[in-house]
Formats: structure tokens, C-alpha cells, sequence
């Protein structure tokens, strides 16, 4: 369980750090898209955006290295039931031709109902890591133990190489998707 625990909280860490990236690189743009919901009142658009990006990355770097996971995973928790509730009520508006602003490695795709499932899912996860803790790789643990041997040892080193390993092949598929779909578009206009 344990295992399954650290697993759960790197691919959310990952998740949240590669979302709260590609917000901080395209600004505007996400910008825009907070307003595409029609939820926000104008004036607090770019307030909310600033918000939201950089709770993800402090919610990310919170959880790559087990400092306040439970808070982490419970302010995670929060950002993604937002999240779908600002897609549902899109949804049901019969708005689905808005961009998700999702970012990261989970990529950018219209609103769907599929998107809210996704979210449902990964709520699931957080609530997984609050209620069943990992000594693996949990700074918080280890300073308040004194064990740092345990936290950091062979497993969790592997495990961490795992994580990336399978983090570096999810971007990679990500980009050759994204060259295979401009293939097809110059394709197509000729």
C-alpha cells in the first residue's frame, strides 16, 4: 500500500508541477481561458489565474518531496473539484468548445465529460495519499524521526526513477502526438 501510495503522489506532484509549467510559460493565454469559462467576474480573472497556477506548483513541489502531503493533497483535492465544477457548469451551458487549460502532461482538450471523470479519478488518488501515508521520500517523516535512511533508501530511489522514466515517456508520446497532428494538417492543405 505503501508503494502504491508514493506512486499516487509523484504522478500527482508530477501532474501539478507539469500544469502549473505550461500556465507559467503561456500566461496570457491561460489568462484567456479562465475567462472563456464566463464563471469570474472580469477583475479577478488575472488574480485567479496567478492563484491557481502557483497553488499548483507549490501543491507539486509540496508533494515530489512529502512536506505537508496531507495538506497538499487536500488543497489538490479542492483546485480539482473546482476544476470541475467550472467545467460541469460549462457543460451543462452546452459550452464544450472551450479549452480545459489544463496544461502540462495532461495536455489541453475541450470540455468533455470525460475531463470531469479524469478529475473525479484523481480526487480519488488524493484521497488515497490523505488516507493511507508512505515513508517513502516524505521529508516531513524523516526530519521528525531523524530517519532519512529509510525515507531516501533503495526503494524510494527507484521508485523515483520509475516516476521519471514514465513521466519523460508520457511527454514523449505528448510530442510525437503533437508532430503527428501538424503532419496531418500539412497534409491535408495540399
Amino acid at each position: 500500500m505503501e508503494i502504491a501510495t508514493f506512486i499516487f503522489r509523484m504522478i500527482l506532484a508530477l501532474l501539478f508541477i507539469s500544469s502549473s509549467v505550461s500556465k507559467i510559460k503561456n500566461s496570457t493565454t491561460h489568462a484567456s481561458i479562465v475567462k472563456d469559462y464566463k464563471i469570474l467576474p472580469e477583475r479577478s480573472i488575472t488574480f485567479f489565474a496567478v492563484l491557481d497556477t502557483y497553488s499548483e506548483l507549490l501543491i507539486g513541489l509540496l508533494l515530489i518531496f512529502g512536506l505537508y502531503d496531507s495538506w497538499a493533497v487536500l488543497a489538490g483535492s479542492g483546485l480539482l473539484l473546482l476544476y470541475s465544477v467550472a467545467i460541469v457548469v460549462n457543460l451543462l451551458r452546452g459550452r464544450r468548445e472551450i479549452s480545459c487549460g489544463c496544461g502540462g502532461i495532461v495536455g489541453n482538450h475541450n470540455l468533455s465529460w470525460i475531463l470531469v471523470s479524469r478529475n473525479v479519478l484523481l480526487i480519488a488518488m488524493c484521497l488515497w495519499v490523505y488516507q493511507i501515508p508512505t515513508t517513502y521520500g516524505n521529508l516531513s517523516w524523516a526530519l521528525e524521526t531523524g530517519n532519512f535512511r529509510t525515507v531516501y533508501g533503495e526503494e524510494y530511489w527507484t521508485l523515483m526513477i520509475i516516476a521519471l522514466l514514465s513521466t519523460l515517456v508520457i511527454l514523449i508520446g505528448q510530442h510525437l502526438g503533437s508532430i503527428r497532428k501538424k503532419v496531418h494538417e500539412l497534409v491535408a492543405q495540399k
